[in-house]
């Protein structure tokens, strides 16, 4: 049976480049498995999760894996998701990593955990964010980064032409003007800010049951999307970082996410697993022979 701490965090990060005004508290799990000795401090994995997701929904199941390996696992709702406070569906990468940040700080002053031996597991959104904060983070252990993408822009705009593709960033720029003079901006549901039918359909399904994805997010959130360029990231990374794939991947596309692997300098290592769509890395098959080659990872640099 997993034992499970649940602890609220004051966001404090004095990285942050983005200031709020009211104090936010993010919804902060600590897993450890049945055999876990409580009073013995271990190395950890902070987990990120992706794209207006919640700690309930896809990580579990590599919650469970990394537990029942020998480590505290680590997970959280980002701000404005969950059982986290702030603004709902709001989504700025920077305050996302301000997040993280804050958890993997608070996570070193943790009695049952090695502050010198945590590591940072990312996925989707989240996976290009690891990228981020390790290259912020120079003291964290390792790296394991998956789905992940290098440049929003080219996320969003990648399949337009490039006619199409002046007159959304002119229509998405309009929209951030207006917000920033008038405050007033639209929301939509999250489906449809949604540009592939896996991730409508997925939503679709995980709404009925987490009611906390039955919300509506801005639809500027593909702006700030666009902006966001971890690849930037990438060269100051000094940790071993390891990076999955999926080879049919239709929500973020392999060579958006290799270009990311590509940038990075330190000591790394790639998997690209075969015939796996977006979503079917967290179950069956695709699980099990993606979390061996990630368990070999933790267990050589972590």
């Amino acid at each position: 049976m997993m034992h499970i701490e649940r602890h609220y965090l004051d966001v404090k990060n004095p990285d942050a480049q983005h200031l709020t005004t009211d104090p936010v508290k993010l919804a902060v799990r600590v897993h450890r498995g049945a055999r876990d000795p409580e009073s013995s401090p271990l190395p950890a994995i902070l987990l990120c999760h992706g794209f207006c997701c919640i700690q309930d929904v896809l990580l579990p199941a590599f919650v469970r894996l990394f537990a029942d390996a020998g480590y505290r696992v680590v997970t959280f709702d980002y701000r404005g998701f969950g059982d986290s406070d702030g603004e709902v569906g709001r989504i700025v990468p920077e305050e996302q990593i301000d997040d993280i940040i804050t958890v993997y700080e608070w996570c070193k002053t943790h009695p049952g955990i090695d502050g010198r031996r945590i590591a940072l597991w990312g996925t989707s959104l989240g996976g290009s964010h690891v990228i981020e904060v390790a290259a912020r983070r120079p003291d964290v252990k390792c790296v394991i980064s998956q789905l992940a993408f290098a440049d929003g822009e080219q996320l969003v705009t990648g399949d337009m032409g490039a006619e199409e593709k002046s007159r959304f960033t002119a229509t998405m720029a309009r929209m951030a003007a207006k917000k920033k003079q008038t405050a007033r901006e639209l929301f939509v549901p999250i489906i449809k800010v949604m540009t592939d039918e896996e991730s409508r359909v997925f939503f679709e399904r995980q709404k009925q049951t987490y009611q906390a994805l039955d919300i509506k997010i801005p639809y500027l959130t593909v702006w700030e999307t666009m902006c966001y360029r971890p690849i930037n990231a990438a060269p100051r990374v000094t940790q071993p970082t390891f990076m999955v794939f999926a080879e049919q991947d239709k929500v973020i596309a392999l060579e958006y996410g290799l270009a990311l692997y590509e940038a990075i300098k330190a000591v790394k290592g790639c998997h690209i697993q075969p015939k796996a769509r977006h979503y079917e890395v967290f179950a069956g098959d695709h699980l099990d022979q993606i979390s061996e080659r990630q368990l070999h990872w933790l267990r050589e640099y972590l």
